[in-house]
């Protein structure tokens, strides 16, 4: 994934220390097969909020859009079902 994300306007509300550590993520993630991508993705949420940072819901579908707009319909659908069952289990923490 290039780095044109970054520049798109609907970017330009976000946090910069969050975007500085989307911008990090998103170069590990770059070495990652499909199938580690949603595992590592977990973690780095996890490692997130452990240093108190959190995407909102639209922050989080903007992300989600340019992380899977090269994906395959399939493949979206996967990652949409994980988020939607990560998002479960994060309420069930609370």
């Amino acid at each position: 994934m290039d780095n044109n994300w970054i520049n798109n306007p609907a970017f330009q509300n976000i946090n910069p220390q969050k975007l500085l550590l989307l911008n990090q993520l998103l170069g590990q993630a770059n070495s990652k097969s499909k199938d580690e991508l949603i595992p590592f993705f977990m973690a780095a949420s996890a490692k997130a909020s452990s240093m108190g940072m959190s995407f909102d819901d639209n922050e989080t579908d903007l992300i989600m859009s340019v992380l899977t707009e090269n994906m395959s319909p399939e493949e979206k659908n996967r990652v949409e079902t994980i988020r939607k069952l990560a998002m479960m289990l994060s309420k069930q923490k609370k």
